[in-house]
């Protein structure tokens, strides 16, 4: 064999192992640009559930708000309706008629007084009671006084007590309920 054909040789071998690098380098930057490729995948389809669980939760907890608001907004409305009935009844008692004055003296003598009270009736409450003593510090209503206590029963606390347990029989009245 001659240089020049030595020469060839080593060159082709040198060719054929270049090339024989160059096909495994690019195979393994293959492999490794399919793995990274395969990982970036995973990781966004990773993100992709975690926000749209995010986003689910969000709209969970925005639903609930909103229920919330809502409940509040009607229960604000029903209380709205309730105060105005007895806004009305306030009104009522202080302009009632005598027998309606009537049965609600007799209702609180009767519920709170005891025997040897002194009973005092509103002025303005005196028209339908003029056998009872009257006092000015009330607007409407009785005082049950002796030496042990004193319970005013003003038109406002007479409401105040039945507000309570009347609250839901008007609402209902009212169709808010």
């Amino acid at each position: 064999m001659t240089e020049q054909d030595l020469t060839r040789k080593i060159l082709r071998n040198a060719n054929q192992q270049a090339k024989e690098l160059v096909a495994t380098a690019e195979q393994h930057a293959a492999e490794q640009i399919s793995a990274a490729k395969a990982q970036a995948e995973a990781r966004y389809n990773i993100a992709l559930e975690k926000n749209q669980s995010n986003l689910a939760y969000r709209k969970e907890q925005q639903q609930r708000a909103h229920e919330v608001e809502q409940i509040k907004a009607h229960i604000n409305a029903q209380q709205d309706w309730v105060d105005r009935a007895f806004k009305q009844a306030r009104e009522n008692l202080i302009h009632a008629s005598d027998a309606e004055i009537k049965t609600i003296v007799d209702t609180y003598v009767k519920k709170y007084a005891k025997h040897g009270d002194k009973i005092l009736v509103a002025k303005n409450w005196a028209h339908a009671l003029p056998t009872y003593p009257t006092t000015d510090t009330i607007q409407g209503g009785i005082i049950i006084d002796n030496e042990t206590y004193r319970i005013e029963l003003d038109i406002d606390s007479i409401l105040t007590e039945l507000r309570e347990p009347l609250a839901s029989t008007v609402a209902e009245m009212l169709g808010v309920l």
